[in-house]
């Protein structure tokens, strides 16, 4: 069939043909008249013509016409497609390659615009300013960063701050009597010690968490610290040396799946740390290393309506870390959660590095599965103080569905000194506060117990 561009008329050449690597349908179109494309594949055997040709998507949006009488398909090429990849014969693995820049640069351009549709909803079109000038790097960035918020959670967030309501969350940690039926006390000594479980009167527990580990029904998603200098510090090794240890102890166990988020800077530290040290036993093919997500930060007010985000300069928006909570947007837009529910995953650790965290024991697993409960809160109490971090065992169906409802994470505005810029008549003026000035939003895990009823919450206290 011969291939023309809509717009101009233009010919571009005849389908040769058509190949999928994978991501569906490729056309490959020899340049040129239809005489010349049959004359040249008539004197060329081979089964990839050498002519000179371009890979074109067999996709609605970019052939949108067919004439099957007059053997014409009318294209509308997105602006480069045609050159980029006019080229002599690739081959397959540059063909892959171009292919996969090119939808991850369509998808881009979907979200920008898709972002930018929202911003003008929100009344936040002024971070768009930055696009109209500077250098091509400066917009480019400035795009990418648009098109990385999660706009569903940050429209939550702005939403969730104007409305001053109370936490259960907080109560339940700080006091563990209001699920008193479900409170669980395990002397530390039996949490520390693996090699004692037979002696201790939790045997059913560890039974039941070994078969859960046995059989790959659980997976471990630790949380670190973005304040952290070091995220490759001692107590992170510590973490993974014990885990390995345990998987010694605790014979025919399997590793679990396993997410480490980390800030953004320390995400290449901690992918080579765990390379260098084999992935301390676990499977390299589930694991992850996510960045920590972030929300822009607002301007300062009680009013929803009239907070703005705020901009370092005209090409950076101003963003922090949006809060341990953030974790359940970040397994689903990564398409974690999807892999887990594959898997059969039944029960998820979520936690956070502390001189009391264990990954992946049993005994906390089997704690939460022989109650049939939806969360499990692990927590020490000193004097009338919790420890900080957290440790949580949540079941497939609640991190479904907190995955699946943003509106379940309670989020909190915390006011911040930022040095920003803005655009005033024209000219963009650096805005230097003597006073907090503007909200970081920010999100804690243990919002989940918010959406769990106390007969699902079991309470696991770690007592001397």
């Amino acid at each position: 069939m011969t291939v023309i561009v809509k717009d101009t008329g233009k010919l571009v050449g005849t389908v040769a043909q058509v190949f999928n690597f994978g991501g569906g349908d490729l056309l490959q179109v020899m340049v040129g008249s239809a005489e010349n494309a049959v004359q040249t594949d008539s004197e060329n055997q081979d089964s990839t013509p050498s002519r000179q040709h371009v890979w074109i998507p067999f996709a609605e949006d970019i052939v949108p016409d067919i004439d099957m009488e007059t053997r014409e398909m009318w294209i509308t090429p997105p602006k480069g497609l045609l050159e980029v990849n006019t080229r002599p014969e690739k081959s397959k693995k540059e063909r892959r390659a171009m292919v996969r820049d090119w939808k991850e640069k369509k998808k881009l351009q979907r979200r920008i615009t898709a972002a930018k549709k929202v911003l003008h909803e929100m009344e936040q079109g002024h971070i768009l300013e930055g696009l109209l000038s500077g250098d091509k790097l400066e917009k480019a960035s400035l795009a990418e960063q648009i098109a990385s918020i999660d706009f569903q959670l940050f429209k939550h967030a702005m939403h969730s701050v104007s409305k001053q309501v109370d936490s259960m969350s907080k109560n339940v940690l700080a006091n563990s009597s209001s699920s008193r039926k479900n409170v669980m006390r395990i002397p530390r000594e039996t949490l520390m010690n693996h090699g004692e479980k037979e002696k201790n009167v939790f045997s059913s527990e560890f039974s039941k968490g070994c078969e859960i580990l046995q059989k790959s029904k659980a997976a471990i998603v630790l949380v670190t610290n973005g304040s952290d200098s070091d995220i490759v510090d001692a107590e992170f090794q510590r973490l993974l040396n014990s885990f390995s240890e345990l998987m010694k102890v605790e014979e025919n166990h399997i590793s679990p799946p396993f997410v480490i988020v980390s800030p953004g800077d320390h995400v290449d530290s901690v992918r080579n740390y765990l390379i260098e040290n084999d992935y301390f036993g676990f499977d390299t093919q589930k694991v992850w290393v996510l960045e920590e997500m972030k929300l822009p930060v607002v301007s300062l007010s009680s009013e929803l309506g009239s907070k703005k985000i705020l901009l370092k300069s005209p090409w950076e928006i101003l963003q922090r870390p949006a809060g341990s909570g953030a974790i359940f947007s970040s397994l689903s837009s990564n398409k974690i959660l999807e892999s887990f529910n594959a898997m059969g995953i039944e029960y998820v650790q979520i936690c956070s590095p502390s001189d009391e965290l264990v990954l992946g024991h049993p005994l906390l697993f089997g704690a939460a599965s022989s109650r049939s409960v939806d969360v499990g809160v692990k927590l020490r109490k000193t004097s009338d103080k919790t420890e900080d971090g957290f440790d949580l065992i949540l079941s497939i169906d609640h991190l479904n569905k907190m995955c699946r409802d943003v509106a379940k994470a309670r989020f909190s505005a915390h006011p911040e000194q930022h040095e920003h810029v803005e655009l005033v008549d024209g000219q963009w003026v650096t805005v230097q506060p003597e006073g907090p000035n503007s909200h970081r939003l920010s999100t804690n895990v243990t919002s989940v117990l918010d959406s769990c009823s106390p007969d699902k919450l079991c309470v696991m206290e770690i007592v001397e």
